[in-house]
């Protein structure tokens, strides 16, 4: 068998998670405004997006990286499988199981989910053009994007901060699903009212990670607001609050917010998240708060 040439941004095992009856996926193409229905293996991928020939050149393997995404997403298929059963039999209240090294893998892998999607790579090259450096080949964006990807002290960072934060886990049991995206790493201010692209180390800024349709993570900052609500008393336990369809589509326009194209469902209907799209840019709306 040769190297895989369609290398995923956002893993197979993630976008199963959001398949239907078919264990086929619902997609919003929200650039041209179409529906349609796929296979989660065509989503979020791009032929040879890891790929290093420069690598090869020394020798070396050129599609490491993307082995490296394979050899996390594995570890944390596993684990995050674990949570999901765990939290659709348990009771709110109920502390999931976490030694120290789940929370360090799943830490690792939010935070590259975040740095190794299809939009990281585009902001990289409009800074690059913006400082003069226009990028003329897709092979110097890739590298860049490596150097990105392979920058210890920056990845660490962002895997901290996410480590230790206080981790709740919803359970949604209305009619209406989580949705995911291309993109599906969402960080939300801390007064929640609005969707941020990049600002994890923004004071009170949280993240939100739906991790299928009925189960969505919250990761919130030890800090502000949330240090006054002394949320850190719920780390790893299935939240108290009963969810409402409102509520769930209040999560779900973080997904059409950070899309770079695609949203993602188990279902054909995408009416609210829509609706969400053509409010952004106005006053129609904004995510309500929960103060």
């Amino acid at each position: 068998m040769g190297d895989p040439k369609l290398h995923h941004y956002v893993p197979q095992f993630y976008l199963r998670r959001f398949a239907d009856s078919v264990d086929k996926i619902w997609v919003w193409d929200k650039r041209r405004d179409r529906i349609f229905r796929t296979k989660a293996k065509s989503m979020a991928a791009e032929s040879n997006f890891y790929l290093l020939p420069e690598l090869a050149e020394l020798g070396q393997d050129a599609i490491l990286m993307e082995r490296q995404f394979s050899e996390l997403e594995g570890e944390v298929s596993i684990i995050t499988g674990q949570w999901l059963e765990w939290i659709r039999n348990g009771l709110p209240g109920d502390r999931l199981p976490m030694p120290e090294v789940n929370r360090e893998l799943v830490s690792l892998f939010v935070a590259l989910q975040f740095l190794r999607t299809s939009d990281t790579r585009a902001i990289l090259a409009a800074v690059s053009a913006e400082a003069g450096n226009v990028l003329a080949a897709e092979r110097e964006l890739r590298s860049l994007h490596a150097q990105l990807l392979w920058d210890e002290d920056l990845v660490s960072r962002f895997a901290r901060r996410i480590g230790h934060c206080s981790w709740l886990f919803a359970l949604n049991e209305t009619e209406k699903p989580f949705v995911t995206s291309d993109n599906p790493v969402a960080f939300r201010a801390a007064d929640n009212r609005m969707w941020l692209k990049a600002a994890l180390f923004s004071e009170g800024t949280y993240v939100v990670y739906p991790l299928s349709p009925d189960v969505i993570m919250y990761c919130y900052p030890d800090e502000g607001l949330w240090r006054d609500a002394r949320v850190r008393r719920f780390d790893c336990q299935i939240s108290p609050v009963t969810l409402t369809a409102g509520m769930v589509g209040s999560d779900n326009s973080a997904q059409v917010f950070m899309a770079s194209r695609f949203v993602i469902s188990c279902q054909k209907s995408f009416s609210s998240e829509r609706a969400f799209w053509e409010s952004v840019g106005t006053d129609m709306y904004a995510p309500p708060s929960t103060e």
